[in-house]
């Protein structure tokens, strides 16, 4: 018996726990011989499950979203449904449920009532990862084999699913076993989410908890009644050690992947460090998104928030637009590459930049590089990645690495700065609050040539940096050439300069809003 947006009512007793059931509208309602569940798809991707062994329907208020109606199959002991990504079929006599994808198996979910409470199982692989839940005191982020308590637990898995417990509000999470235990509750509802990438995840979630924009405004040093209402603050630390400040980027990461977009540090716990550490906590703190002060006196350093400003508020509004954290741990960002989850201490602020703090003393940083090439944006030098690496790291900044293919806008005193690292191509997308709409970037190679396109929303003037390039045989847009200069500081709008000592090409144009200015460049 196959449906799609009908009613049916069908009474059983032979066929299981399901006395009548009703499909309408992507929503299938169950009235069970020990109660009552709910199945309601929120997105073809997405959909909750609500059951209660007291005779109740819904658990919690219904989801909004968009209208998703599923093809629905009743083969008298499942009910299968699909959408254009995922199979899901749902055991008519306990609810247990298989989600495949592409005839790819995605997940188990076992659902049982017992002594100590409800209970899922997950049906794990034995090399099955868990990330989420807000992290534990080990610092790991990978969460396998470990068993925590937490309310309204978001995890996800490197299977290329999610699950967020909405109710009851604490449950127990058996890692080790991968169970989900509602100790003492007789209803549960959760939502379950399939990406199958960490970021699909974590933006079908935000459809489900709620957008709220975090602005500008939000990247100054601000009071805690001005921190915005979706900041989360940090919990309170003293940033007196080098394993406390290690304690802090490991929290940044694991809250990260539990769908925290807005951590909040206050700079108040670094004032009770002293020497290599204090500064150490000082240059991160200037590159969070969010810090505030409770009490005493310091900020942050200015020109170079300044001069990350643009780069910030566009994923500030990235945030808003698709639930993605400006901080992503490398299992975020690097999904494919098996050991990601091994570097706690190191992390993505946005797609093109990855900071590796310095958390002991000396001026030495050694990290393992993700897959890749990357350009170490204070010496230049570029290193191969799934590698590892040791960089000398001088106080006052933190260790950076571009992603070759990236654009990073930088903004300077009379320009802003477009810093492209070839040999991929780029794009950058960014956000200008004014006119509420997106300045393009994009940069491409083609073997002796190289096309450099600016749509800007705003009047301004660009500084291309093309990084391990060699010198131009001419630029030119529009029909005239650029001309040659012989220093930086003698760029001007319509001239181009090559950097020997570093190798990269700079190019500066001025641009009028609206305008889609191309300039070729050949070799």
């Amino acid at each position: 018996m196959r449906l799609a947006g009908a009613i049916l009512v069908t009474m059983t007793v032979a066929e299981g726990a399901v006395v009548s059931h009703a499909w309408r509208d992507g929503k299938l309602t169950l009235k069970l011989e020990d109660g009552a569940a709910t199945m309601e798809w929120l997105s073809p991707v997405a959909f909750r499950l609500a059951r209660s062994w007291r005779g109740e329907g819904d658990v919690l208020p219904r989801i909004r979203h968009e209208r998703t109606v599923p093809e629905l199959e009743d083969s008298g002991a499942t009910f299968t449904m699909r959408t254009r990504y995922l199979t899901v079929d749902l055991d008519r006599a306990d609810l247990n449920l298989r989600v495949t994808a592409a005839d790819t198996p995605v997940a188990k979910v076992a659902l049982s009532l017992a002594a100590g409470g409800v209970e899922l199982g997950l049906g794990m692989a034995q090399d099955e990862k868990v990330f989420g839940l807000m992290g534990s005191d080990s610092g790991r982020l990978n969460l396998r084999g470990e068993r925590l308590e937490r309310r309204h637990g978001l995890f996800f898995t490197s299977r290329g699913y999610g699950i967020f417990m909405r109710a009851p509000e604490r449950c127990a999470f058996d890692l080790a076993s991968g169970t989900v235990q509602a100790r003492g509750s007789q209803t549960i509802e959760y939502v379950f989410y399939y990406g199958p990438t960490p970021k699909e995840i974590l933006e079908q979630h935000q459809t489900v908890t709620g957008e709220s924009e975090v602005t500008a405004e939000a990247l100054e040093l601000l009071s805690p009644d001005r921190l915005p209402p979706k900041a989360t603050p940090l919990p309170k630390m003293r940033l007196d050690s080098w394993q406390a400040l290690g304690d802090l980027v490991r929290k940044l990461n694991q809250w990260s992947l539990s769908a925290v977009q807005y951590p909040a540090l206050d700079l108040a716990s670094l004032d009770w460090a002293k020497g290599e550490v204090k500064q150490r906590a000082e240059d991160m703190s200037t590159l969070l998104p969010i810090v505030y002060r409770s009490s005493g006196e310091g900020g942050i350093e200015a020109a170079t928030r300044y001069m990350w400003k643009p780069y910030l508020i566009t994923y500030l509004r990235e945030g808003y637009d698709r639930g993605y954290p400006l901080i992503r741990p490398l299992p975020m960002q690097f999904s494919r590459d098996a050991n990601s989850d091994r570097q706690a201490d190191v992390f993505m602020l946005g797609d093109e930049i990855l900071l590796a703090p310095v958390l002991a003393a000396g001026g030495r940083r050694r990290l393992d590089l993700p897959r890749g090439i990357w350009t170490d944006l204070r010496t230049n030098a570029e290193y191969r990645g799934n590698r590892t690496v040791e960089v000398e790291a001088p106080a006052g900044r933190v260790p950076m690495f571009a992603r070759n293919g990236s654009i990073v806008p930088l903004m300077a005193k009379n320009a802003m700065e477009l810093h492209y690292f070839p040999s991929l191509a780029g794009e950058f997308f960014l956000w200008e609050p004014d006119p509420g709409e997106n300045s393009q970037f994009h940069a491409s190679p083609a073997g002796e040539f190289m096309r450099l396109e600016t749509e800007t929303q705003v009047r301004r003037t660009y500084e291309w940096v093309i990084h391990h390039t060699k010198a131009a045989h001419e630029v030119a847009a529009e029909g005239t050439s650029y001309k040659r200069v012989d220093g930086r500081t003698q760029l001007r709008p319509g001239t181009w300069w090559h950097d020997a000592a570093l190798n990269n090409l700079h190019v500066m144009e001025r641009a009028d809003a609206g305008a889609d200015k191309i300039v070729n460049i050949s070799f």
